[in-house]
Parts: structure tokens; C-alpha cells; sequence
């Protein structure tokens, strides 16, 4: 009783709580700006305009999957439990590995972009050319944020996204007001407000960066050795998750891709809890697995689920409840026929709520296939009968088929992690032993 009631007070004291404070305020303050963004946008713009955005905004998430494979998790994973000066040395190599990658993807966004509206397509080809700028800027931001959080100085995090989102926010609402406001426009603002928040970010983190740094090549094999598997989880995961509103536009329209943002818009603050969790614990999940081996990381899962599960339950259930008025709300009558999709809605986020946590948990403990195969199932699913859902049924079909593929990305983490507690040396999808710290 005594050893529940520490644990219990330290989620609540101390060094961690505090950074749990801080990164909720962080997701806060992101998923509030990306919330008040899109209204701002649907009060101001198109449905088809709305759509364009949220193309964009999409493409933005499918770069930081393959930040978060390559650079990311192997940070958060390996830079927790580094000395600070080790560390240095490892985070420096990390920022040239993180400035080629932001260089790069920003080429190609310009090149695609370029081919697309010479080939005739006026409305896909200049939105991915203006995410250059985007996907540049942005991952700068963003590697040094998730530094912040690998480090325990979460206060510096939320520092660096609030002053980015003030810019991204400032410049639309007065692009808005002299009557320039358009989808492009609002993903070029997410670009400048990631500049400022740069800026601020290598200043907050000045003692980060060392001229000395870890071999290059040592540092990539090592860091590839754990991060393909994330990598290809994280670009799956997009395919099964993000993706869908994608294949909506093109399959529907640009405006069917602007209702399912509406209706996701109801359930937003679940992305609030859902990234902090994953970006608060997964550095913290990988320094338990080193200092005291999977059972402590297991008992750590169960709080987890028990302080998240009663706050994603009760959102869901008002949303549930007020749905029409939300969405009266938001935007008149123009969703309202939509509506009744908000069900299928709260059934995807409630299935993709009890895998996150899985999924953070396998990181932790540098096991990135059961992410893979769980989502490349997923995948499978998607081409087949989640085509044909959006076929069927249009947007309620396409919301069903995320909410199919959460299921069986859960059914699958969920099996792998029972064959684990259950003391099964090898994983279901592994020939090699996964309890190495016991």
C-alpha cells in the first residue's frame, strides 16, 4: 500500500510531474493552434480551400514519419540515458543527419510540385510546391522541441511551440482580414511561425551543440539499425491513418476531405493527451527499460492507461452528446447533414487511444516490428476493404476504414505484448530473444 501510495504522489511531485505539466501545456498549446487554425480557415475560405489545407497539412505529418524513424525515436531512445556531455556529442551528429533531411524533403516538395502543375493538375501541384517552405522549417522546430523532451526541460519545449504558433496564428488571422486568406496561405504561415520557433529553439538549446561530434556513419548504422523498423511503422501508420482523407479527395472531392476535418475538429483534444503522452513518455519508458528491464516499463503501461483512459472516455461521451450543437458551432448548418459520423468518429480514436500507448512501450524497449507488421496488416486492410468502404459509403466509409485499421494495428500490439508478459522469450515476430534487461 505504502509502495502505491509513492508512486501515486510522485505522478504528482517532483522532476516528472512538472515535465508532465509542462508537456501537456506543450500539446496544449500545438493541438489548440492547429484546432483554431482550421476553424479559421473554414470560417474564411472554401470547403474545397479547406480540403487543399488539410492535404497539406497531411503532407506535413507524412514528413514528420519519416523524422520520426531516422531521427526522432532514435533520439528519445538513446539520448535519455546519455551524460550530458556524450549527449552533446551524439545531438550535434543528429542536427547535420537533421538539416540534410529538411533539405531534401524540401527539394522534392518544390520538384513534385513543380511536375504536378506543369502536367495540368492546378490544384494538387501548387500545394505540394508551397511545402517547401514548410518542410523545411518545420522539422528544425520540431528536432529541437523533442530535444527539450529527451533532456527533461519540457519548459523550453513550450516555449518553442507557443512563439511559433503566435506567428502561424498572427499571420492568418491578418492575411484574413485584408481578404488574402487561402489553404496555401495558411500551410506557408505554419513555415514562417516554425522560423521564429527555430531561432528561439537553437538559441534555448545552445548548450546542446558541441564542434565535437560522434562518427558519422557509426552514428547512422546505429541509429538505422533501430530506427528502420520505426520508420517503416511511421510511414505505415500515415498510410492507415492519414492517408484516408487523401484518397477521400481524390476519390470524392477536396470538400469531402473538409467535412472529415470538421467532424475530427469535435475530438481534437484527444490528439492533445495522445502526442504528449507519446512524446512526454517514451524517453522516460527507454531510461526505465535501461536502469530496470521490461516489468518496470509494463507496471508503468497500466498507469498510463488508468490516467488517460478516464478523460478520453468522458470527452468522448460530450462529444457524443453534443454533436450537432458543436458543429452549429463551428461552421452553421453546412456539416450538420454529417453529423451521425461522429460515431464512427469516437469508435476510431477509442480503438487508436488503446494502441498509442503499445506502440510507445515497443519503442521504448527498441522493438519497432510489432509496429511494422501491425501496421502493414493495417495496410492490407486499407487497400482492400477500406477502398471499397469509401466506395460505399463516401466519408462515413473512410472514417470506418481508420477505425478497422485502428482495430486490427490494437488486436495485433495487444497479442505481442501478452506473448511478452507472459514470460515467451521470443516475440511472434521476432527469432531473437526481446527480454534482454530481465
Amino acid at each position: 500500500m505504502k509502495i502505491g501510495f509513492r508512486k501515486s504522489l510522485d505522478l504528482v511531485s517532483g522532476r516528472m510531474a512538472n515535465n508532465g505539466k509542462f508537456a501537456a501545456i506543450d500539446q496544449g498549446v500545438i493541438s489548440a493552434a492547429n484546432f483554431a487554425a482550421s476553424i479559421l480557415l473554414a470560417l474564411t475560405v472554401s470547403p474545397t480551400q479547406l480540403g487543399v489545407y488539410v492535404i497539406g497539412f497531411l503532407a506535413i505529418y507524412f514528413i514528420r514519419a519519416i523524422q520520426n524513424g531516422v531521427i526522432i525515436q532514435p533520439l528519445n531512445t538513446y539520448g535519455a540515458g546519455k551524460s550530458l556531455s556524450d549527449f552533446r556529442e551524439y545531438f550535434s551528429a543528429l542536427a547535420i543527419f537533421q538539416i540534410i533531411l529538411s533539405a531534401a524533403t524540401a527539394l522534392a516538395a518544390a520538384v513534385l510540385g513543380w511536375v504536378l502543375t506543369i502536367s495540368g493538375n492546378d490544384t494538387l501541384g501548387p500545394t505540394i510546391s508551397v511545402l517547401w517552405f514548410s518542410f523545411f522549417a518545420w522539422q528544425l522546430q520540431e528536432f529541437l522541441r523533442r530535444a527539450f523532451y529527451t533532456r527533461g526541460e519540457v519548459s523550453k519545449a513550450v516555449w518553442v511551440s507557443l512563439v511559433g504558433n503566435v506567428i502561424r496564428l498572427s499571420l492568418i488571422v491578418l492575411l484574413a482580414q485584408s481578404g488574402r486568406i487561402s489553404g496555401s496561405v495558411g500551410l506557408n504561415a505554419i513555415g514562417w511561425g516554425a522560423i521564429g520557433a527555430t531561432l528561439l529553439g537553437v538559441w534555448l538549446a545552445k548548450g546542446y551543440f558541441s564542434l565535437k561530434f560522434d562518427n558519422l556513419w557509426v552514428t547512422w548504422l546505429e541509429n538505422w539499425k533501430f530506427g528502420r523498423w520505426i520508420l517503416g511503422a511511421s510511414l505505415a501508420d500515415w498510410v492507415v491513418v492519414d492517408l484516408y482523407p487523401i484518397i477521400m479527395a481524390g476519390m470524392i472531392s477536396f470538400a469531402a476531405t473538409g467535412v472529415y476535418q470538421s467532424l475530427q475538429n469535435l475530438v481534437a483534444p484527444i490528439h492533445v493527451l495522445l502526442r504528449a503522452i507519446d512524446t512526454f513518455v517514451t524517453p522516460i519508458f527507454a531510461k526505465i527499460y535501461d536502469e530496470s528491464g521490461l516489468s518496470k516499463v509494463r507496471q508503468n503501461l497500466k498507469w498510463i492507461y488508468l490516467a488517460a483512459g478516464l478523460p478520453v472516455i468522458g470527452l468522448l461521451v460530450i462529444v457524443l452528446i453534443f454533436t450537432p450543437q458543436l458543429l452549429f458551432l463551428l461552421k452553421g448548418d453546412t456539416y450538420l447533414p454529417y453529423a451521425d459520423g461522429i460515431y464512427i468518429m469516437a469508435v476510431f480514436y477509442l480503438l487508436m487511444f488503446l494502441n498509442r500507448p503499445l506502440q510507445l512501450a515497443f519503442r521504448a524497449i527498441r522493438q519497432g516490428k510489432q509496429i511494422f507488421f501491425a501496421n502493414i496488416i493495417a495496410m492490407v486492410s486499407m487497400f482492400s476493404i477500406g477502398l471499397w468502404m469509401i466506395q460505399r459509403w463516401g466519408v462515413y466509409g473512410g472514417i470506418g476504414g481508420q477505425a478497422l485499421n485502428a482495430f486490427i494495428i490494437s488486436f495485433v500490439l495487444l497479442l505481442a505484448w501478452f506473448r511478452l508478459k507472459s514470460g515467451k522469450e521470443k516475440n511472434i515476430f521476432m527469432g531473437v530473444p526481446d527480454v534482454e534487461h530481465e
